[in-house]
């Protein structure tokens, strides 16, 4: 394997984000009827009959993929790191290990727990949002027990957790997946082992295509415009100075 201060690791994930954004501006260039911002709850109840089986939440993907991307990610993840273990230096391995602890915190903190609600929640309250049970305020802090009790989580700034989580995903199996498992080996594979190598490579590529697709159908059918970008915006927060802050990223 290349030494990671030259591998080409921002060149695949910069040009892999371009598209990925595409997806995001053309969803919200083609929505149907651009809604304020609404949570996806909200947005679900307000929208007119369906037009596509997209438009709904529970479609399959959605439901098998998109809200365990993580876990996706993780196992694709985990399976490279088998794999390439035993082509590079132990403290490279160490490296990578670290982005993923480092990654899968920064998914924990903004949508699962922050000491409390997580940070997207947080930030939801914050800009005037509150759980609704039956039109009556709710005490409930997070979108998750506001679920749960039957609630309607409404009336603030509801960053797509869609789109920062699909982008997150994306960009993390880019850059610790696709990237590692295309650099030539420093000793020769068998048949084998050269064979899981692509077929984990052609999974994570996989799973990105699948991740670029909803988020065109997530922009184009939930959250405002301002949900769907910050969101957005999130999803690329972890990658922007882990990967690329100076000439080779932090912890390259």
């Amino acid at each position: 394997m290349l030494p990671s201060r030259t591998r080409p690791r921002p060149r695949l994930a910069a040009a892999l984000l371009v598209p990925l954004l595409a997806a995001v501006l053309l969803g919200i260039a083609s929505s149907p009827a651009r809604r304020p911002p609404l949570s996806s709850e909200a947005s679900a109840l307000a929208a007119p009959p369906l037009v596509s089986v997209w438009a709904n939440r529970r479609n399959p993907l959605n439901s098998y993929f998109a809200k365990f991307a993580w876990a996706w990610t993780s196992a694709l993840f985990a399976a490279a790191f088998a794999a390439s273990t035993r082509s590079r230096p132990a403290a490279a391995s160490a490296l990578h290990a670290v982005r993923y602890v480092l990654a899968t915190l920064y998914w924990l903190a903004a949508v699962r727990w922050f000491f409390g609600p997580p940070l997207l929640d947080r930030l939801f309250v914050a800009t005037g949002g509150e759980c609704s049970l039956a039109s009556t305020p709710a005490p409930f802090a997070s979108q998750s027990a506001c679920r749960s009790a039957g609630g309607l989580w409404a009336g603030g700034h509801d960053i797509s957790g869609h789109c920062f989580l699909l982008l997150h995903s994306a960009l993390f199996l880019a850059e610790e997946v696709l990237v590692p498992l295309r650099a030539p080996p420093t000793a020769p594979l068998s048949r084998s082992a050269a064979i899981v190598r692509y077929a984990i490579t052609a999974a994570a590529a996989a799973l990105v295509c699948v991740w670029g697709f909803l988020l065109f159908f997530t922009a184009k059918y939930f959250h405002g415009a301002s949900e769907v970008l910050s969101g957005s915006l999130a999803g690329v927060a972890f990658w922007a100075p882990l990967y690329c802050l100076g000439s080779g990223g932090i912890f390259a």
